[in-house]
């Protein structure tokens, strides 16, 4: 049991900093041009001093036909004949080659060899010869480049008969690349605070940040994620931070702490952020995240979320493009709105209105999350007089979903439209202002594959202040 536990924490710790791909052809049709790896060669297979037919010559691929050697590459009565292809390892940090090989009534002197370059002078690693075969593996990590090339070549004798020959079968690369680490962040603070127009907190009172391969963070933002109010709250960097600039978003409620700068300075900056307030009674509980980077993070879902500017693209375009980004590794997709508090936020405190993940394209009327975890999951039937599936989650604007000339793709509403946040659906390509599409928003988390990341933690501030009256003073007290 111990092994077998040892065996899967290296695995983890393998698939963790390490992401493998393969160059590799079997064979398996008459062509110089076969991908049957992860990923695709930079060349075809090249031939020198033969026809450069993969169907003849004293070097070609054997189809199904040939039983005794079928779907191999074969090198026949080898001359000065030679036949190469190229792979962009640029990015691997290890790279291994491997093949099957036979040999058939090579003489002493008449080889095959197996040489590579990195782009420059060409290396043998091994020759083969007489009536054999085997398996071959060696690392070739010496030569990784953006030109790698492998090449078969007779460096003895020439073959002098019809019957000497050689078979290649299932020529692969093995590369490694290593996995840049995701930093972590572990940020504390509970506490209790009564403002006034003069006063202010910080908003986290313990924080550390740490990264296994990288010693700067390049942005940090924090933001009231619960309780804000826009023209009453602010945070602000207080303190002198040579290396880190801020600025306050006050449609997100977010402060951007912008470097590169080292853990430490961020770690300090991060401690001499506050909040102030100016309404005498903001409301009673303010929830603060801390995120590495630039997406808006919300402690209710645990999702991160942005809003990507692109004025005029069609939903269909924005779920594919959604779903092309990551951050962090996590997977992205068209943003799903399946609560109250996730519609509010998306909807008031992400800059920009654009398109969410929803749609009746399928069956009219049937409204169905097309993106992320949620996908295939129905949450509305019917028009504007339809009703929410029990269990599920709506927020269509008054008088909306309408269908108005064959809307089926849902959109937050623009600011000043009925009533805030809430959605409409428009025509794939959107509608005239101020129904044009502005963008759309990306949701990142919860999909399968992705690994768990501690790239933000939440402090929170609870409002709390009492006034006592005697009969010579009153007191605003703090508890």
């Amino acid at each position: 049991m111990r092994i077998l536990l040892l065996y899967l924490i290296v695995l983890f710790f393998s698939w963790s900093f390490f992401a493998q791909g393969t160059y590799r052809d079997e064979f398996g049709s008459v062509s110089y041009a076969n991908n049957d790896g992860t990923l695709n060669w930079a060349s075809n297979w090249i031939e020198t001093n033969d026809d450069n037919n993969p169907a003849g010559g004293f070097i070609r691929v054997l189809d199904g036909s040939n039983v005794a050697n079928p779907n191999q590459l074969e090198f026949v009565w080898i001359w000065g004949e030679t036949i190469r292809r190229t792979a962009d390892l640029s990015g691997a940090a290890t790279a291994t080659l491997s093949f099957n090989w036979q040999t058939s009534s090579l003489e002493a002197g008449e080889e095959l060899a197996i040489r590579v370059s990195d782009g420059g002078a060409f290396s043998t690693l091994i020759t083969f010869g007489g009536t054999q075969s085997g398996f071959y593996s060696i690392d070739i990590s010496a030569f990784i480049s953006a030109t790698t090339i492998i090449q078969f070549e007779n460096v003895g004798n020439d073959w002098n008969e019809n019957n000497d020959r050689a078979f290649i079968d299932n020529v692969q690369i093995l590369t490694a690349v290593t996995v840049n680490q995701p930093p972590t962040i572990v940020v504390s603070g509970d506490q209790h605070f009564c403002p006034n127009i003069s006063n202010s907190k910080p908003v986290v009172e313990s924080v550390t940040i740490t990264d296994p391969d990288d010693t700067t963070v390049d942005e940090i933002s924090i933001q009231i994620t619960t309780g804000y109010v826009n023209g009453q709250d602010l945070l602000s960097l207080t303190g002198t931070h040579p290396n880190i600039t801020s600025s306050w978003n006050a449609a997100e409620g977010r402060l951007f702490l912008t470097g590169p700068a080292s853990f430490a300075e961020f770690e300090a900056a991060i401690l001499a952020v506050v909040y102030s307030a100016s309404a005498s009674s903001p409301p009673t509980i303010k929830e603060f995240s801390t995120v590495i980077g630039n997406a808006l993070f919300l402690p209710e879902t645990g999702h991160f979320y942005e809003f990507v500017a692109d004025s005029g693209i069609r939903w269909d375009d924005a779920r594919d493009a959604a779903a092309g980004r990551a951050y962090f590794g996590l997977q992205g997709y068209l943003v799903t709105l399946t609560s109250a508090i996730e519609a509010t936020f998306a909807g008031a405190q992400i800059t920009g209105n654009g398109w969410i993940g929803a749609t009746d394209e399928v069956t009219e009327g049937q409204w169905i999350w097309a993106t992320g975890p949620e996908a295939g999951t129905l949450f509305w039937i019917g028009d504007q007089t339809g009703s929410t599936v029990p269990g599920e989650f709506s927020f269509w604007n008054t008088g909306e979903p309408n269908n108005f000339g064959n809307e089926d793709y849902a959109h937050i509403t623009a600011p000043g439209i009925g009533i805030p946040n809430s959605w409409n659906d428009l025509a794939i390509a959107g509608g005239g202002f101020p129904y044009n599409s502005e963008g759309y928003i990306v949701e990142y988390g919860g999909m399968p594959g992705d690994n768990p990341l501690q790239i933000s933690g939440v402090t929170s501030l609870r409002i709390s202040c009492s006034v006592i009256t005697n009969r010579q003073r009153t007191y605003r007290v703090n508890y």
